[in-house]
C-alpha cells in the first residue's frame, strides 16, 4: 500500500513540476530572429535591408538606394496563426506590391513523416507570385500534401493572413489585428473539407453499429474499411502527438479541419462511454494487428503474470512521454509509435526495423504493440 502511495506522489509530483517548467518556458519571451544570410536567401537581389518594428518587425529591402520589396517573418505578422503542432515560422520576400517572390520555413513542430512536403521547392512554389487578393484555397488554387492536408491548410492560413495584414501597411491603410481573415467564406473555409467530414461521421457510425449488434462479420467489416480509409488514406490516429497537442492546446484551425476533430474526439469520447471501442473498434494500426494475427493458427502464449508485467510498459511510457511534452513545450518529441511509419510509407531505418517487429510479431501473438507498447491506449484506460 505505501508503495503504491509513494509511485502516485512521484507521479504526481513530476508532472506539476513539469507543468511549471512548461508554464515558465511559455512565460518568457521569443527572442529568436533571422540573420541576414536568411533575408538573403529570399531577397537575393537586395544590397542593404532596413528594419522597421511598427506596426510589427519586418525589412525594407533596397538595390542601388532604390526600394524592391520586403520581408518579414509570418510569426511577427500573425502571431496568432500557428501549425497543427505548434508555431510555424516562413520567411517571406515580396516586391513593391506586396506579391510573393520567395518564402522559406524558418522553424515548425510538425510531425515530420507529415509535414516533410511542406518545406519542399514544389509546395512552395505555388504561392510565388500570390498576393493579399488571392484565396490560398487548398485544393482549389493550391495543391496540398497528401496525408497532410492540416499542415498544407495550415501554410496556406498563415500565409495569407501576413499577407492581408502588410497588405493593409504597405497601402497605407489602417492596420488591424485580424482574429479571422476576413476574405474566408465559410464555403472556403470548408473546401474539401465536408466530403471528408461525412465519410467520417458514417463509418463511427457503422463501427457504432457494429458493437451495438455484436456480429463478428460487421466488426471486421468495419476494422478493414478502418485500415483503408482513417489508415492508408487519410492517415489519422489518436497517437502521443495528438494528445501532446491536445494537453499543450496546440490544435488545427477547426473550420478546416472538422474532420479531425470528429475523429480525435469521438474516439476519446465514445471510449469514456463505452470502454475500448476506439482500440477494438476505431484505430487502424490496431485492426491492422487483428488481421495479421488470422493469418496463423498458431500463437505464442504467456502467462497472466508476465502478461500483467509487460503491460505496465505503457503505463511508464505514458508517464515519461507526458514528461517530455511538457517539459520541451513540443508534441513531436514523443512521436514514437509505428502508426505513421506504416500508412505513410515514411520513417527512418529503425523506424521500419520497429514496425516490421511490430508486425511480425502479431503474426504470432494478439496485437503486442497495443497490448504492452502503447502510452496512447494506457491514456485511454484511464478514461
Amino acid at each position: 500500500m505505501r508503495r503504491a502511495i509513494l509511485f502516485k506522489a512521484i507521479v504526481f509530483i513530476t508532472l506539476l513540476t513539469a507543468l511549471g517548467a512548461n508554464i515558465y518556458g511559455r512565460s518568457r519571451p521569443d527572442t529568436k530572429g533571422f540573420s541576414g544570410g536568411e533575408l538573403q536567401t529570399v531577397m537575393p537581389e537586395g544590397e542593404f535591408f532596413k528594419k522597421n518594428e511598427k506596426p510589427f518587425l519586418y525589412h525594407e529591402v533596397y538595390k542601388k538606394n532604390r526600394l524592391i520589396g520586403y520581408c518579414f517573418n509570418t510569426r511577427d505578422v500573425a502571431p496568432e496563426e500557428k501549425g497543427y503542432s505548434g508555431p510555424l515560422e516562413i520567411l517571406v520576400g515580396l516586391d513593391k506590391e506586396g506579391n510573393i517572390l520567395n518564402l522559406e520555413v524558418l522553424r515548425h513542430n510538425e510531425t515530420p513523416q507529415y509535414a516533410s512536403g511542406i518545406t519542399s521547392p514544389e509546395f512552395l512554389g505555388q504561392f510565388k507570385g500570390k498576393g493579399a487578393s488571392d484565396r490560398f484555397i487548398v485544393g482549389e488554387d493550391i495543391d496540398g500534401i497528401t496525408q497532410a492536408t492540416i499542415s498544407s491548410k495550415s501554410v496556406a492560413r498563415i500565409l495569407k493572413a501576413a499577407l492581408e495584414r502588410f497588405d493593409s501597411l504597405i497601402s497605407e491603410r489602417s492596420f488591424e489585428i485580424l482574429r479571422r481573415p476576413s476574405w474566408r467564406t465559410p464555403q472556403d473555409e470548408n473546401s474539401g473539407t465536408f466530403p471528408d467530414f461525412h465519410i467520417t461521421v458514417l463509418i463511427i457510425i457503422f463501427l457504432l453499429l457494429a458493437f451495438y449488434f455484436n456480429f463478428k462479420w460487421l466488426r471486421y467489416t468495419g476494422l478493414f474499411i478502418s485500415i483503408l480509409y482513417f489508415g492508408f488514406y487519410k492517415a489519422v490516429f489518436i497517437s502521443m502527438s495528438n494528445l501532446g497537442s491536445i494537453l499543450l492546446w496546440n490544435l488545427p484551425d477547426f473550420r478546416s479541419n472538422m474532420s479531425w476533430y470528429v475523429f480525435i474526439f469521438s474516439g476519446l469520447i465514445l471510449t469514456f462511454l463505452i470502454s475500448a471501442f476506439f482500440c477494438s473498434y476505431m484505430c487502424p494500426f490496431g485492426a491492422l494487428q487483428i488481421f495479421l494475427n488470422k493469418i496463423f493458427k498458431f500463437n505464442l502464449e504467456m502467462s497472466s503474470e508476465s502478461a500483467n508485467r509487460l503491460r505496465k510498459i505503457r503505463w511508464i511510457l505514458l508517464w515519461l512521454l507526458a514528461l517530455l511534452v511538457l517539459v520541451l513545450n513540443n508534441s513531436n518529441i514523443v512521436n514514437y509509435e509505428p502508426f505513421s511509419t506504416v500508412f505513410l510509407r515514411r520513417g527512418s531505418i529503425i523506424a521500419w526495423g520497429i514496425a516490421f517487429i511490430v508486425l511480425g510479431l502479431s503474426l504470432f501473438h494478439y496485437r503486442p504493440f497495443c497490448r504492452y507498447f502503447c502510452a496512447t491506449g494506457a491514456f485511454l484506460d484511464m478514461l
